[in-house]
């Protein structure tokens, strides 16, 4: 058994390509017996990159590979869309202490992100996006 999985999605199937990574994680992590806690956060966390990728990204193809280490969880997820750094240290994390309707719009997906992940990187790699995701077990 392959200690991963690899998927793509194209440009004419992107929303159903995201539930279908969704499904393909969700599957994949109950055959290895993944903690209910780290499945949750990996779910959001790929939730939250594949939408903002499919919405903002203008990208035409997405890859997600996820590898199962016997002390990690990696996740990568690489685009050919315009260079953008999700994690970019210069955006401030939102400030959740205010009143729902006083927030600014964004941000938020990427704080939990951050929060949830033991690792987070972007990088850019032969005109593609790449965004990597470590969760420890």
């Amino acid at each position: 058994m392959r200690p991963g999985f690899r998927i793509g999605i194209g440009a004419e199937t992107r929303w159903d390509g995201a539930d279908r990574v969704g499904a393909k994680f969700a599957e994949f992590a109950e055959e290895r017996g993944l903690p209910a806690a780290i499945r949750r956060g990996v779910s959001v966390a790929l939730d939250e990159l594949l939408a903002n990728t499919i919405a903002y990204g203008g990208a035409a193809r997405i890859v997600v590979d996820v590898t199962l280490h016997p002390n990690r969880l990696s996740v990568m997820l690489i685009d050919d869309g315009s260079p953008f750094d999700p994690f970019n240290q210069e955006a401030p994390p939102p400030d959740t202490a205010l009143p729902v309707e006083e927030r600014k719009i964004g941000g938020l997906g990427i704080h939990l992100i951050r929060k949830m992940m033991d690792d987070v990187r972007y990088e850019r790699r032969a005109d593609r996006n790449v965004v990597v995701l470590t969760k420890r077990l």
